[in-house]
């Protein structure tokens, strides 16, 4: 989904993992590093996922295997129910098909629970700011996958030249500043690219643009 970033005296991040001493190292790491307003963790995936429910995160970090659920079937439910938030997946299992198959649920990002901290950490950093984020052990995203959102009909041409250029980073998961760095842009002047290619695309988040850029040759 296309985010606006969270201050940290507004963020709030729910985490879900059964391994409890993974799940206490990792929150406060995250604390240490975001200072969210609030962090709220669990074990049980059915608690974490009433709790997204009855008040929805910026950000929901799940692990993707838990004893008692499945992080996907949460991830399902949320978004059946309309709840936008930002999404990061870790798993000690990787799978070569799991990056395309979160992209279709609407994830942002993708990471080895075998990968130092550092690389959720950035993660986070990266979805909170309107990124995307695939750990480098498994195969990049490739959406294959039947059952996705449809994508409009339309082509590159619809975008002038500037916009693509923007989406083509975007695609290759820069984030906006990183974006405007590249172009000589300001930040605030790609955020508004951003927001004008969703609308003329007619699309409401960042993976499903990937989607189409990677259909158009943007990627």
């Amino acid at each position: 989904m296309s985010a606006v970033v969270v201050p940290k005296s507004k963020l709030r991040i729910v985490l879900v993992d059964d391994t409890n001493t993974f799940r206490s190292l990792l929150r406060e790491t995250l604390q240490q590093r975001f200072q969210p307003a609030a962090l709220l963790d669990f074990a049980d995936g059915r608690e974490a996922l009433a709790s997204c429910i009855a008040t929805p995160p910026d950000l929901l970090i799940a692990d993707l295997y838990l004893r008692q659920s499945d992080g996907r079937d949460i991830i399902r439910d949320l978004r059946q129910r309309g709840l936008k938030m930002q999404v990061v997946v870790l798993t000690a299992y990787p799978e070569a098909g799991l990056p395309a198959e979160l992209l279709s649920l609407g994830v942002a990002g993708f990471v080895d629970k075998n990968s130092p901290l550092e690389q959720i950490e950035l993660a986070v950093q990266c979805v909170l700011e309107g990124g995307m984020f695939f750990s480098a052990t498994v195969p990049p995203p490739v959406p294959t996958l039947s059952g996705e959102p449809a994508l409009p009909r339309l082509g590159a041409d619809v975008l002038s030249e500037r916009e693509r250029e923007v989406v083509h980073l975007v695609a290759r998961g820069l984030l906006s500043k990183e974006v405007a760095d590249r172009l000589g842009l300001s930040t605030r002047t790609v955020e508004k690219h951003r927001a004008r290619i969703l609308a003329k695309l007619g699309l409401h988040d960042t993976p499903t643009l990937v989607r189409w850029c990677l259909r158009n040759g943007l990627g």
